[in-house]
């Protein structure tokens, strides 16, 4: 990386939430530069993130390894199907390159694990698109628990509510998809531990296909219980059955019970309730989200920032959630390592 010049940005994959990425990347050109475009397997197209403004006359490659070779980025973006994830960004590690990527950051521990490592000896830094953590409501959430106006946090719950809308026929396909502990549950997980600090230790959860026949492995209901470090609880409730009348596609909710006080904080509509020993404070904080990748490139171009495990972990939480609920709730410890080496 040399300072002084923008970072140089590719981008694998078609699929995902790479426009927020863009969404930052477009007002500063002198900071960053758009290299190229790859698939990240066999047909993939770029048609779900070409129409954003910051694609236009980028460069398409056929393969990223063309990509790599040729336009030698030093940031990936990796936005992909869920299976695909893992394998690209280790393509993109070993090609030297740090990675912003969708989520989660793999489908299975083994990977999971793979990446982590692959991570940790190269020195490449990880992001994933954890989007929850730019929403202005979670933003000032997450200060006043800081600040200790609520004490110690024992008791959360969150919920993530989406509209079904149209979704691709592999969202029907656990190989492909995931599951949607991993989709959507993993949402709920980082704003949890984005507002607290807290990470989940054991999970209880259910999931199950309730109103979607036509892609019977996408669960479009779930809920789980999860043990927190310092003894905290986190209870999680997901949907993909909001109905497409309402004003916004999600509805993303925060509840934070203190040892001196309770939180609530909506980050679809903008607004935190703080009930506090001087009373009753609402906030409208507004939903304009804030920069989260600007600053992790930052950091990059000049040469800081250490590694961060908590993509990682949330990762490993989401993996022990689905776990639990493909055995109708039994308890599964959170980690790194699992149990066995095919989980």
């Amino acid at each position: 990386m040399t300072s002084g010049e923008p970072l140089r940005i590719g981008v694998v994959g078609g699929f995902g939430h790479a426009p927020e990425v863009f969404r930052e990347l477009v007002g500063v050109p002198e900071a960053v530069a758009a290299v190229g475009w790859a698939p990240a397997f066999a047909g993939e197209t770029a048609d779900g993130i070409a129409w954003h403004p910051w694609m236009e006359g980028v460069e398409r490659f056929s393969e990223a390894a063309s990509l790599y070779k040729t336009a030698r980025p030093e940031v990936v973006i990796v936005s992909t199907r869920p299976d695909q994830i893992q394998p690209t960004a280790l393509g993109a590690i070993a090609a030297g390159a740090h990675v912003i990527v969708e989520k989660p950051l793999a489908v299975n521990g083994t990977a999971l694990r793979q990446l982590d490592e692959a991570a940790r000896v190269s020195g490449r830094k990880v992001m994933a698109m954890l989007s929850m953590r730019s929403m202005p409501a979670f933003v000032a959430a997450r200060e006043v628990v800081a600040a200790g106006r609520i004490g110690r946090p024992v008791l959360l719950n969150a919920r993530k509510s989406y509209q079904w809308g149209t979704r691709p026929e592999w969202f029907g396909d656990r190989g492909s998809y995931g599951g949607t502990w991993l989709w959507v549950g993993i949402h709920a997980l980082d704003v949890a531990h984005f507002v607290t600090g807290l990470h989940a230790t054991r999970a209880w959860a259910r999931h199950g296909n309730q109103a979607h026949p036509e892609l019977a492995g996408c669960e479009d209901t779930a809920a789980g219980t999860f043990a927190l470090e310092g003894g905290a609880t986190l209870s999680v409730s997901l949907d993909l059955c909001r109905p497409g009348t309402a004003p916004t596609w999600g509805d993303d909710w925060l509840r934070v019970v203190g040892t001196e006080g309770v939180l609530e904080a909506n980050g679809s509509t903008g607004r935190l309730e703080l009930l506090g020993a001087e009373g009753v404070e609402v906030r409208e904080c507004g939903t304009e989200p804030v920069p989260i990748y600007l600053p992790f490139l930052r950091a990059l171009a000049a040469g800081e920032g250490g590694p961060d495990p908590t993509a990682f972990s949330l990762t490993a939480s989401a993996l022990a959630a689905r776990a639990s609920a493909d055995t109708d709730g039994d308890g599964v410890e959170v980690g790194i390592t699992f149990g066995k080496p095919d989980d």
